[in-house]
């Protein structure tokens, strides 16, 4: 590891960028056309993780919170195609990243 830095260089090349608009919109069309075709109905979660460029523990923070739902076959926990694109189309979504960015912008008060 190099003087000065937090992390290694090869975890830095690992990580995920989160979606895009654009990059959801294709997950969205990619998945209605497998469903379309009789090809696939249900996602691992290893698959939604691939999706939805997050790791394994997000995406149990979201099934936790109801924010994706998932089904349970025997012992393996399986994403409906109709959820996962409900996520990704979720206007919600927006509303958090603007909260984010309007509270990035407001300055803060001092404590005094």
């Amino acid at each position: 590891m190099a003087p000065n830095e937090l992390f290694e260089i090869e975890e830095i090349k690992r990580c995920r960028f989160p979606l895009t608009p654009a990059g959801r919109e294709k997950a969205v069309r990619e998945i209605i056309n497998k469903a379309r075709l009789n090809t696939k109905f249900f996602y691992t979660l290893k698959e939604t993780c691939g999706i939805l460029h997050c790791s394994y523990d997000e995406l149990l923070t979201l099934i936790n919170r109801y924010r994706l739902d998932v089904v349970l076959f025997l012992s393996a926990y399986r994403v409906p195609w109709w959820d996962l694109c409900g996520y990704l189309l979720d206007p919600e979504d927006d509303l958090e990243e603007a909260l984010d960015e309007y509270l990035r912008t407001i300055s803060r008060r001092k404590a005094g």
